[in-house]
């Protein structure tokens, strides 16, 4: 992805929040007037580097002349952001607003989506492959699954919460902490739940629980949930 190709990303994204048309798609005349005019390219060559987005899937075309910007590209510009090449904190923010609303996680705050935005980066990181290659296609709720702990199988009186921070290791602990309501979510999204009488729901593997929206904490890795904790004291 060259200069050109996250400057038509950063205009999409602008002109989604200000003109709403046609379910956030852009007209395409307003985009080249647009390009032609910050880069002095060619009508041309920015039709070149639309046609580059929306062959790697981070933009579309719903008709002849109207854009979006998809979720994959979403993803893209806000791991731009994350890893600083992109610098314009206006455009950062617009980023994760509208893929926060994309992946339905309206409930947490900005900070909670950088988080584990951040998380996935480590982890994808730490396998040697490039994050901007791998997390575009993968999206949510599917992507936690990077994060599901090697031993999962062996959490004695841990919680999920706890074997995450172990294999993350300590340094990103802030950033577990923050990430762990969405990161439960998601997990709730893929996996089969649990239902209590008193409402709240968890998902379980070999009895234990691993993520609980709990009515006392809302979405939790921790397992101490103390209205969980008494239903199934009294079941």
């Amino acid at each position: 992805m060259d200069y050109i190709h996250l400057l038509i990303l950063k205009l999409l994204l602008k002109m989604i929040l200000r003109t709403i048309r046609d379910q956030n798609a852009v007209n395409g005349s307003s985009l080249y007037k647009l390009l032609t005019y910050y880069t002095n390219i060619s009508i041309a060559t920015a039709y070149r580097k639309i046609t580059d987005l929306i062959t790697w899937g981070y933009i579309a075309r719903v008709n002849k002349n109207h854009y979006l910007i998809t979720a994959k590209g979403l993803i893209a510009m806000a791991l731009l952001c994350i890893n600083k090449a992109v610098n314009d904190d206006e455009t950062c923010q617009d980023t994760i607003l509208l893929l926060k609303h994309e992946w339905d996680l309206d409930e947490f705050d900005n900070e909670s989506i950088r988080a584990y935005l951040k998380l996935l980066t480590t982890k994808v990181s730490s396998y040697g492959l490039d994050p901007l290659q791998v997390l575009p296609s993968l999206g949510f709720p599917k992507s936690v699954l990077l994060l599901v702990p090697s031993n999962l199988h062996h959490m004695n009186s841990r919680t999920m919460l706890d074997l995450m921070i172990e294999e993350l290791g300590n340094p990103n602990e802030g950033l577990v902490m923050k990430a762990q309501g969405i990161i439960a979510k998601a997990l709730m999204l893929l996996l089969p739940t649990t239902t209590l009488e008193d409402g709240c729901r968890a998902v379980t593997i070999s009895g234990r629980v691993i993520a609980i929206k709990c009515r006392a904490k809302g979405y939790t890795l921790d397992s101490r949930c103390p209205i969980f904790t008494r239903s199934i004291n009294t079941r």
